[in-house]
């Protein structure tokens, strides 16, 4: 498989722009790696603490955002790699960054298409959705993704090292060798191998499953023309164009590049071609950073968790009202006998509704912890 680090390889003349493109592409992959890291961790983390996050949706969600991290977190071996022009970090951190970067590339398509087929069952098959869309459901799912991505991603554990650099005596380069007389053929075999199971048959997955949820949301907004219902569907049409445009638009060009290249069966590298392969590298690599922006933007439950993670982070107070809501929702859930329901049913149905804040919520907590001392004071 190409990369800009081996395309620079084949030519010892260098241009002004490739002398400034590994400092640039540096500067991209440290902002990358800083911004993604930060937004997958505050995912991670607002999925973990809050009660009201703990969906199924969001467990593939924290799935995502972990192999983000784990690829992210790889990310400053490539800038200093790009800086110095040859690998310093030895063959077994070559062979670890190549199944972490395998992990991110297929384990974070096979976990969409999961999120896809997830969706498709809770909207076209809502009776079934009861039985199969479960939490222990959802994290043995997570667990084959992982798995799956492991057997396919064999070939980068076998054949990913070290080898001598071809212009710098006594340096080495990290890339995958393939056997002396099927190298061309088995470069080759693995971009296509790369592009059919990493990219194209997910992607045709997604889009099958999410045509046939846009139609079924068609036909529920043609027989309810609630005003309610109008604003789920386009809420819901929001979310999907979304999620399928932001991954397509980031790996699109660079397995179009990929492909370009087996195809035409092109050996030496141009200026061109490397400026290319390094921009549209950079733009793959930016969909693990997109990705926390992209649910900030289009979730509300997202985008109020992250608030309140940045109040819990900024007040002490916060810590104590918002921080422990597991907590929290468990010390008020005892039923309130006047009533006949309880506290923690409200206040789930008060985390639900996207109109009320943070502040709302805790201030029904306080509200119904004063009720029952009350009641409790009245009933001895």
């Amino acid at each position: 498989m190409s990369t800009p680090q081996n395309l620079n390889e084949t030519s010892r003349q260098v241009s002004v722009y490739l002398q400034v493109l590994p400092y640039v592409v540096t500067v991209l992959y440290i902002l990358i790696c800083i911004l993604g890291l930060l937004g997958n961790g505050l995912v991670i983390y607002v999925v973990l603490m809050f009660a009201k996050m703990k969906t199924v949706a969001n467990m593939y969600i924290l799935n995502l955002a972990l192999s983000d991290i784990l690829f992210l977190a790889m990310l400053p071996t490539l800038a200093v790699t790009g800086i110095i022009k040859h690998w310093v970090f030895g063959f077994a951190m070559c062979k670890i960054y190549f199944v972490i970067y395998s992990i991110n590339l297929f384990g974070g398509a096979f976990t969409l298409c999961v999120m896809s087929a997830d969706r498709f069952i809770a909207v076209c098959h809502p009776i079934r959705a009861l039985r199969y869309r479960t939490p222990r459901i959802a994290l043995f799912l997570c667990l084959c993704i992982w798995s799956l991505s492991f057997l396919v991603m064999m070939p980068t554990i076998l054949y990913s090292g070290t080898h001598e650099h071809r212009f710098l005596k006594g340096k080495y380069t990290c890339a995958l060798t393939w056997p002396a007389n099927q190298a061309i053929a088995s470069d080759k075999a693995f971009v296509w191998y790369s592009f059919i199971l990493g990219f194209a048959l997910p992607v045709a997955l997604i889009f099958v499953f999410y045509f046939l949820v846009i139609l079924r949301l068609r036909q529920i907004g043609a027989a309810k023309k609630s005003k309610e219902k109008r604003k789920s569907h386009r809420r819901v049409t929001r979310l999907v164009l979304t999620v399928i445009a932001v991954y397509v638009v980031c790996w699109l060009p660079y397995w179009t590049f990929q492909v370009f290249i087996v195809f035409k069966d092109i050996k030496n590298s141009s200026e061109s071609m490397i400026l290319l392969l390094s921009g549209f590298t950079v733009l793959s690599y930016a969909n693990s950073m997109l990705n926390p922006l992209l649910y900030a933007y289009v979730s509300d439950n997202f985008r109020k968790s992250f608030v309140k993670a940045f109040q819990c982070a900024s007040s002490i107070e916060a810590k104590r009202s918002e921080c422990n809501e597991n907590s929290t929702l468990r010390k008020v859930s005892q039923t309130n006998t006047r009533s006949g329901t309880t506290v923690e049913e409200r206040i789930e149905l008060s985390c639900i509704d996207s109109t009320s804040s943070p502040l709302q919520e805790h201030n029904l907590v306080r509200q119904e912890e004063q009720g029952l001392l009350n009641s409790s004071n009245q009933e001895s």
